[in-house]
């Protein structure tokens, strides 16, 4: 067997392996084996927000791996009060407390048990979410999580008291509301189902549904977090504030961390021992999150997420009518942006390999376009002569 066949053998056949091998990444592009340059639009699945091996992330991370790596979070450590404070900072009054853990789904967890915490009084606690929503793939995120191809297998251990409302549509949510609801969680941008931003009004009103109803609202920014759309937070294209907010993704330059930022009144809702984690604010990431923050903060790559991706939507939409309308719509704000095809994109996304660009599928006839916020006017204008060419 060769090696790209080895690995698939003791990795087991849950991922579809890629057939060529990465050695080494540098800003907004990979090499493999054979040193080929690729310009990565897939960017870890948005978390190489500051893109590959940024020198100052590498000399952080190795001072702190020197000093501490690893010490559980009943132990109080400066590089976690440092983020801590540094995400109440970055984040609207009254979120500023939170709990760190290692990834998007935890992240969501946490928010479900808080939101549960703050309703005991609740015998039937029901949560809306909605259509063609991804929250992650653990049981109780997976409970949120629309696509019946996720949920199916596990249909059986999955919450029945989570009810799906119409993505953008306000009726559809106040139809299911009852006093049993106790949260509502939402993606502002739904990466996974192909990247649709919700509808300012629609927001605008879901967040004075839930100030009504005394309802929770939940943000899931794992995806749009951290300059991905063109603002450091999703939420702020919409002039609201959630009552909890999930992060990760890009919050760690790479290396694993999830967030669920809520106010001080909430979390007083919860008790010691209701929920733990053990690697989660560890010393390690917790460094790599302050510098990737920092890094983000002082390159303006949230001002320039939202000039690059303006340039590369503009450019796609006139792609559209130059190709006769293959592309059906481009979607999205910043760096994160969905082409919907008129086909299936399977074969555009390896004929642009072909051609040294990376790009990430969202379904059967989706291109999404992720690309680390470093990315530059040269490398955009490569990746648009070749989605020029996908036809």
């Amino acid at each position: 067997m060769n090696f790209i066949d080895s690995e698939q053998y003791y990795h087991t056949k849950l991922f579809q392996k890629k057939d060529f091998i990465i050695t080494k990444g540098k800003g907004a592009c990979l090499y493999d084996d054979k040193g080929n340059e690729f310009i990565d639009c897939v960017a870890g699945h948005a978390v190489l927000n500051i893109g590959h091996s940024h020198p100052k992330y590498i000399k952080a991370v190795k001072e702190q791996l020197d000093k501490l790596v690893m010490i559980p979070p009943s132990f109080p450590i400066e590089v976690r009060y440092k983020l801590l404070k540094k995400l109440a900072e970055i984040t609207p009054k009254p979120l500023n407390q939170s709990f760190l853990s290692n990834s998007g789904t935890e992240s969501v967890e946490a928010a479900i048990k808080l939101a549960l915490a703050a309703n005991r009084d609740k015998k039937s606690p029901e949560i809306i979410a909605f259509k063609r929503a991804f929250h992650g793939r653990s049981l109780g995120s997976l409970s949120l999580t629309f696509n019946i191809h996720y949920r199916k297998p596990f249909l059986a251990w999955l919450s029945p008291n989570v009810k799906f409302a119409s993505f953008g549509d306000i009726n559809s949510v106040k139809e299911l509301i009852n006093k049993n609801t106790i949260a509502i969680i939402i993606e502002l941008f739904q990466g996974e189902s192909g990247v649709y931003p919700a509808p300012y009004e629609f927001i605008r009103e879901l967040r004075e549904l839930c100030d009504e109803h005394n309802i929770i609202l939940i943000d899931d920014e794992v995806q749009t977090g951290f300059g991905r759309t063109g603002k450091m937070f999703a939420f702020e294209h919409y002039d609201i504030i959630p009552d909890i907010m999930c992060m990760a993704k890009a919050i760690a330059g790479g290396l694993p961390m999830g967030a669920t930022i809520s106010s001080e009144d909430l979390y007083d809702k919860m008790k010691i021992g209701e929920h733990f984690t053990t690697y989660g604010g560890n010393p390690l990431v917790c460094a790599a999150a302050n510098i990737t923050i920092e890094i983000i903060e002082k390159e303006n790559l949230v001002e320039n997420s939202a000039i690059q991706g303006k340039k590369i939507i503009d450019n796609l939409n006139k792609i559209s009518e130059d190709q006769n309308k293959l592309i059906r719509e481009v979607r999205g704000k910043g760096l994160m942006i969905g082409v919907d095809y008129r086909t299936k994109v399977d074969k555009l996304i390896k004929k642009a390999q072909e051609r040294y660009i990376l790009l990430l599928n969202s379904g059967l006839s989706t291109i999404r376009i992720l690309p680390p916020l470093v990315i530059n006017d040269v490398q955009i204008g490569k990746v648009l002569e070749v989605m020029n060419k996908l036809t």
